[in-house]
């Protein structure tokens, strides 16, 4: 267990500790997990890996009384957790992942800066890019919404509340910006403060989004791969805020 770097708040310091001893219980989970060399399969474990990673970086910047971007961080743990969660249960499901990532590195390059350097200095690979999504989107494989993968990963609902709360905390609006940056002096001037205080309470709640992430994403894949962790399900039902989703467990997993 590493100490914090500041001085937190007790209530706020115990949960970053316990998040904190999480992370390598997972880790050392995941060490076990094995591919076959599918995309779908190397795709999933490169989701859970990013999970992890993303959450440790959470507990970091609790842990260094830095917590401004763990919202942001948050936001895309959670769209990462829903493209596994599609995946372990449709194997296909890689080829929307593959399209998506078609289509924003063909935008990239048909920009105005790089056009030239990518459509003629590169162009057999624009062409065989742009060749591929097409192939794909003929399918019905093309990219899909946020919205999208969570209706269809059954997490409309959370779409609709956490997605939209993150989304909300993690944009330049201004009662994100008030809530960072400003507050009121004696005299009723306005302070404008960078690295200033934050409600250690809040931070809590979103390490436990954080942790609820981590943990399910763990669950349902070493669910899907069939391979048993019971260290994970111990530490979830230990947790005051339990994952609310079961081990994902496929009888016949297409992944």
């Amino acid at each position: 267990m590493m100490a914090c770097a500041v001085d937190l708040d007790p209530g706020l310091e115990a949960r970053v500790m316990a998040a904190s001893d999480v992370v390598p219980v997972v880790l050392d989970a995941a060490a076990q997990l094995r591919h076959d060399q599918s995309d779908a399969q190397i795709h999933a474990l490169a989701l859970h890996g990013t999970i992890i990673e993303l959450f440790s970086a959470c507990v970091l910047l609790a842990k260094q009384g830095e917590p401004t971007a763990i919202p942001i961080i948050l936001r895309s743990m959670y769209e990462a957790l829903v493209d596994l969660d599609n995946l372990l249960h449709d194997a296909g499901y890689v080829e929307h992942i593959q399209a998506a990532n078609f289509k924003q590195t063909i935008k990239i390059m048909k920009s105005g800066p790089l056009r030239q350097e990518f459509q003629e200095g590169r162009k057999a690979d624009y062409q065989q890019f742009v060749t591929q999504l097409a192939e794909l989107e003929a399918k019905g494989k093309g990219p899909l919404q946020i919205r999208t993968r969570c209706d269809r990963a059954g997490r409309l609902d959370e779409y609709e509340s956490l997605y939209g709360l993150f989304c909300l905390d993690s944009h330049n609006n201004g009662a994100a910006l008030a809530d960072r940056h400003l507050s009121e002096l004696p005299d009723g001037n306005m302070q404008i403060s960078f690295f200033g205080e934050f409600d250690p309470q809040a931070v809590a709640r979103r390490l436990d989004f954080g942790l609820q992430f981590l943990l399910e994403s763990a669950r349902m894949i070493h669910g899907a791969f069939q391979l048993p962790a019971p260290q994970l399900d111990e530490i979830a039902s230990g947790l005051v805020r339990a994952c609310a989703r079961p081990a994902t467990t496929l009888k016949n997993p297409t992944i």
